[in-house]
């Protein structure tokens, strides 16, 4: 049984190793695991997306080593682990990109109530900056509540539209990065 250190994906140059006890790890967490003290508590996969979420950028040459017992090693075990790991990223790619659309057509249709919102804001705060209104009311709602709530009724449209998506985007990127690295299968006791 791996410790919790040695689960923790590692750098090795450009390669990302992950640990785990057996290969189905790699994509699935067993409920019954988590009654074992070292309990892996996420898919090795997920490792590896939160470890390259991290870096400023790929390699090229990165590479996905995964380590497991060595009595866990069968001939096939790497071509397998690397064809579910390339459905899981296809997969997750769509899920991504289905997220990321929808975070474009939600910052547009809210953009529609925003605009409105804005435009009532900044009317209601030029009519308390008449000069006929007292001092204290057009600080108070002519400089202060009404522009507040114009710019409220933008923030989050724009931000829909030009900060929220950039997450996934860059989630999908590393995604597709990972579909094409190489995988390779190592005993745990190979340094």
């Amino acid at each position: 049984m791996s410790t919790s250190a040695e689960r923790r994906p590692r750098r090795v140059g450009e390669d990302v190793v992950v640990a785990l006890d057996r290969p189905a790890e790699l994509l699935s967490v067993e409920p019954k695991a988590m009654l074992e003290r070292r309990a892996r508590i996420e898919p090795g996969v997920d490792e590896i997306v939160n470890e390259l979420l991290g870096r400023s950028k790929v390699q090229r040459r990165a590479r996905i080593v995964v380590t497991l017992p060595a009595e866990q090693i069968t001939p096939g075990t790497a071509e397998a682990l690397h064809t579910a790991l390339r459905r899981y990223c296809e997969a997750r790619l769509g899920r991504v990109q289905r997220e990321t659309q929808v975070a474009w057509r939600q910052g547009l249709r809210s953009l529609g109530s925003g605009s409105i919102l804005f435009v009532l804001g900044l009317l209601l705060s030029a009519g308390f900056l008449e000069p006929d209104v007292p001092q204290f009311w057009q600080n108070l709602l002519g400089n202060g509540v009404f522009l507040v709530i114009g710019w409220v009724g933008l923030w989050y449209p724009l931000d829909l539209l030009f900060f929220a998506r950039q997450p996934l985007k860059r989630e999908a990127r590393i995604i597709e990065a990972i579909s094409q690295m190489p995988l390779l299968v190592q005993p745990a006791d190979v340094p």
